[in-house]
């Protein structure tokens, strides 16, 4: 069956990841005022939106008639053939700047290994380039699939004692500094993946449980946003080594509340159709893709602007991001009808 309200939830998700990107060339940095730190809370991690939605999915869509190896490939072209060929330029561009990060992805010699091929087998693990870390890490989730069958087909007692126990960990762990830890990064969002799998096996039973109470949750939402702002310096995403020690990462369960809430509340609209909301959805993985480049591009007239900087930019700045890579995308698709799914995975 198919539900709309999951197709509007991810052109949700999309639009919450962009918005968090551009803050840089909004110049909302540093977020110094209570208000600018709850709602950078609320913004940003919009990951976990789109990890919880692949979740979901990933029981509702392709359970039923999964086949792992047609499952690894349909993913591999239509996933991660888009980053090999989207990354060949950024990479070239990396190793020309010598940016980001140098100290992690180039060595400290002058050989060819250091300056070349070490940055290129890097950029390409870690996705170090044009925010890519998420495909690395959501291939990862994907080559481990049987281990989320294997969960599906538990007792839905020890689903909810394993999800809650490995969000424990993630609490503690939080995010990996940079992305850099594609280890750290599925142990951090398998809880939120699993959770998402539950979700759609005892989705009757939250559309039930909270029915008309979506502000509730919202609300929720906000006050845990209000509570990260007040007793942690940290804004957004919380970010450590492992075994690093650092409160808890609030922002984690937030996220999942926030999940819940988008589920509930959009379930309402399931009978409507939007076209824009449908239009964002398609091209998603697109906008996801190209909208890094959108924003390196405005980057580099940002001196133009630099009086004008604040918060205020970004609602207008992050809506001209969308359209442009929505725009590229389009055009992109019109010239290879046939191969642009393997180029920019729309």
């Amino acid at each position: 069956m198919h539900l709309r309200s999951f197709e509007y939830f991810r052109a949700v998700a999309i639009v919450s990841i962009v918005v968090g990107h551009c803050y840089g060339i909004a110049g909302w940095w540093p977020i110094d005022t209570f208000g600018e730190k709850v709602l950078a809370n609320l913004i940003s991690g919009g990951t976990s939106l789109f990890v919880f939605i692949s979740g979901f999915l990933f029981h509702h869509v392709f359970y039923p008639k999964f086949v792992y190896r047609k499952f690894l490939q349909k993913k591999f072209k239509n996933v991660y053939v888009p980053y090999l060929i989207l990354s060949v330029l950024p990479i070239a561009l990396a190793l020309v700047l010598k940016e980001p990060f140098p100290e992690f992805y180039f060595g400290s010699t002058g050989s060819f290994y250091d300056r070349i091929l070490r940055p290129i087998l890097l950029y390409y693990w870690y996705g170090g380039v044009m925010v890519y870390w998420y495909i690395p890490f959501i291939m990862t989730m994907f080559i481990i699939s049987p281990v989320f069958i294997y969960f599906i087909k538990i007792n839905t007692t020890y689903k909810i004692y394993i999800v809650i126990f490995l969000s424990f960990v993630s609490i503690f762990m939080h995010r990996p500094i940079n992305n850099w830890s594609i280890l750290q990064s599925v142990i951090y969002f398998s809880p939120v993946y699993m959770f998402g799998i539950l979700c759609s096996m005892e989705r009757d039973f939250i559309y039930d449980k909270f029915k008309g109470k979506d502000l509730y949750l919202l609300g929720c939402v906000v006050f845990l946003a209000v509570v990260q702002a007040i007793f942690f310096e940290a804004n957004g995403n919380l970010q450590k080594n492992p075994f690093e020690f650092n409160w808890i990462d609030i922002g984690f369960i937030q996220k999942q509340v926030l999940c819940v809430y988008f589920m509930v509340f959009l379930h309402k609209y399931e009978h409507v159709d939007s076209t824009l909301l449908k239009t964002l959805a398609a091209s998603s993985f697109a906008i996801y893709f190209l909208h890094g480049w959108i924003i390196y591009l405005i980057s580099t007239i940002q001196s133009h602007y630099r009086p004008l900087y604040g918060m205020h930019l970004l609602p207008i700045l992050s809506p001209l991001v969308i359209w442009a890579s929505y725009a590229v995308a389009k055009q992109v698709k019109k010239a290879f009808p046939e191969k642009s799914r393997m180029i920019i995975g729309w």
